[in-house]
């Protein structure tokens, strides 16, 4: 029997079944489908990185970068794609303090992507020969140049899945329902033999309203911890 995984899915098993107690009844549910999510739980992320760069940047405190600028509707309207790359840029540009190029911009913004290990990737490929996997993830035209090139020993990270459904392509994000009702839609995917993945606890809750299966990653818990009995 494999690792717990929350409150509601208790155990998952090699043969990919889930098993879930209700009213004191186990049932079991086979999993034919992974939605992953990709910042902290296939690409290490840190924000903070972020948020320090633009403080330098924009001659502010990094408290008030992430509460001010970088929460604002310039960056919402970014990542679900209301306004492009150029758009985005200039405003941060208006911002900056003299001297501050577009490319030290675009390298605060990537600052917290961190690393893609071989482990995860590897992972990914063996889940791939065994199930339709996905990604859902809520992010940008400038972070998806930057970690699709971040996977060892494959030209691009999407390549490694059936489908990538990123924020600002569909133009909704998670927590939204609409954003997961794409991604069943246009895949084909039954919510009772479908998978989601993510370390957020509002993305879960809005997964579990959808009624899919759902994993909370936890901090520090590699993804091949959680499916190496798949």
């Amino acid at each position: 029997m494999g690792p717990r995984f929350d409150c509601k899915v208790l155990s998952l098993q090699a043969c990919a079944k889930i098993q879930r107690n209700c009213n004191n009844q186990t049932t079991e549910m086979r999993i034919l489908n992974i939605i992953f999510d990709l910042g902290g739980v296939i690409i290490d992320l840190d924000v903070q990185r972020t948020y320090d760069a633009f403080s330098r940047l924009l001659e502010n405190e990094p408290m008030k970068i992430d509460s001010g600028y970088l929460r604002s509707s310039l960056q919402t309207d970014y990542e679900v794609g209301a306004i492009d790359s150029e758009s985005f840029l200039a405003g941060l540009e208006g911002m900056a303090r003299a001297g501050t190029s577009r490319e030290d911009i675009v390298n605060a913004w990537n600052a917290m992507l961190l690393r893609l290990p071989q482990e995860r990737v590897d992972t990914l490929k063996k889940l791939a020969t065994k199930y339709r996997i996905f990604i859902l993830s809520n992010t940008n035209e400038l972070h998806e140049d930057y970690f699709e090139r971040m996977a060892p020993g494959c030209e691009k990270l999407s390549d490694i899945f059936e489908a990538a459904y990123y924020s600002h392509r569909i133009a909704c994000r998670k927590p939204d329902a609409e954003a997961f009702k794409i991604v069943m839609e246009r895949s084909g995917l039954n919510p009772e033999d479908t998978l989601f993945v993510d370390d957020l606890e509002t993305n879960i809750e809005a997964a579990k309203k959808m009624k899919l299966h759902t994993l909370h990653v936890r901090p520090g818990v590699e993804i091949s911890e959680y499916f190496k009995n798949w």
